[in-house]
């Protein structure tokens, strides 16, 4: 004997008629991301990030909305890491160009952006990883950043809580300087200017050494090595390499950071990163205050590298992420 067992399974459908399509799936409740598992020390793709455009996520997943934030950069500039991770990946997608890079739990990705890696690379914090495209983003000059879970893709959040924000200049622009102020001859003048015969910004790189602790970055070599044995010291103390984010600048990127910072940038020709003997650091140090801040206070001039009178909390200029080399 046979038995038949039918599920029947919903309502049942009558002859002919055709089953719907069931609606797409409502967008992800942003409000369902805990904002306190955001890391929230990233570095921005570009220095002193302003948002051409905001994040403006759609009420569904098929309607329209701005998924990202829209970052003001020339083309030509370059890209940086958020945090050590690895390229997700490299390549165009559309017709745009786009990197993105996992870090734990999250995938930042930028467009349009010309990639100096390839998928699978491992990065560090402030490693370039690709130079604005031309044509940029906007017309004016910008990238998009977006942000979202690895394993939920549709999940765009706001990007901007990721970044800290200790490269953002403190002043108002109406009370910036037109250059950055002379350094008074003390203990805050490290003495950085010309060497070797070479021009700000126009020094070859066989003339510069690579930061071993910072991969993407150069230095003069007799600073690249101090920097070095100073991070060794600080991962002793911390547990990871110090964070840079700008090292050697060569004359054309400030001419491109020139036009986008305006006053808030060193004329061409003029910057001590133009001499390989500056540098941009973060992981906490470019926060006044911070307990890495204070460690660099405090054992960086025994490296030789030191926080310049202008730059200090009650400087002309406030930066603390900018430290230069004055020599051992």
């Amino acid at each position: 004997m046979c038995f038949v067992l039918t599920m029947v399974i919903g309502p049942a459908v009558a002859a002919g008629q055709v089953l719907a399509a069931a609606p797409p799936a409502p967008a992800a409740d942003q409000s369902s991301l805990d904002p306190a598992a955001h890391p929230t020390d990233w570095i921005a793709p570009v220095p002193s990030p302003t948002v051409v455009r905001g994040f403006d996520p759609p009420d569904a997943d098929w309607h329209t909305g701005h998924r990202g934030v829209d970052l003001a950069a020339l083309p030509g500039e370059s890209i940086r890491a958020p945090a050590a991770g690895t390229v997700r990946f490299a390549g165009v997608v559309g017709g745009k160009p786009v990197v993105s890079v996992a870090v734990g739990a999250w995938v930042l990705s930028v467009e349009n952006v010309d990639a100096t890696v390839s998928t699978g690379d491992q990065v560090h914090p402030g490693h370039p990883i690709g130079a604005v495209a031309t044509p940029a983003h906007c017309s004016d000059g910008c990238v998009h950043v977006g942000v979202w879970p690895q394993d939920r893709k549709t999940e765009y959040v706001d990007p901007m809580p990721f970044f800290g924000r200790g490269d953002i200049i403190l002043l108002p622009e109406a009370e910036a300087p037109e250059e950055l102020p002379e350094v008074p001859s003390d203990s805050g003048h490290s003495g950085a200017g010309p060497w070797g015969g070479h021009r700000n910004g126009r020094i070859p790189a066989v003339a510069l050494c690579a930061v071993q602790t910072a991969p993407g970055h150069l230095l003069r070599c007799d600073a690249a090595r101090a920097f070095d044995e100073m991070s060794h010291a600080y991962v002793q103390r911390f547990g990871a390499p110090i964070s840079v984010t700008d090292s050697y600048r060569d004359y054309d990127t400030q001419v491109i950071l020139k036009r986008r910072k305006g006053r808030m940038a060193a004329a061409p020709g003029t910057s001590n990163h133009g001499w390989g003997l500056a540098m941009d650091l973060g992981g906490g140090i470019n926060r006044f205050g911070a307990e890495t801040h204070i460690w660099m206070q405090t054992n960086g001039p025994r490296f030789g590298w030191i926080h310049p009178s202008w730059a200090r909390q009650n400087g002309s200029l406030p930066e603390a992420w900018h430290w230069e080399f004055a020599g051992g």
